[in-house]
């Protein structure tokens, strides 16, 4: 597989990248060629594959307990995450 060097990229659209590959659950290599390739390949949704990434997904998560009393301290929690308090 070919190499591809980017120069010159600025620093904000690097820290936009980076931060995307982090909530893609990818590394930054992998966001750009994702994005390089929706951009020159865009077409249908693979549904099924999709699908199947979201139940993955869903099973590393486990059973989420979403009653009325524990979705202050999931939410805490998911705060203090992404304020990087953690």
């Amino acid at each position: 597989m070919p190499d591809l060097v980017i120069r010159g990229i600025p620093d904000e659209l690097h820290r936009e990248l980076k931060t995307s590959a982090e909530r893609n659950h990818r590394s930054l290599n992998g966001e750009i060629r994702a994005r390089l390739a929706a951009s020159v390949r865009p077409g249908q949704v693979d549904a099924i594959a999709l699908l199947e990434r979201i139940q993955r997904r869903h099973r590393a998560l486990g059973p989420v307990d979403l009653a009325e009393a524990t979705l202050p301290r999931l939410r805490d929690e998911a705060r203090t995450r992404w304020s990087g308090g953690e």
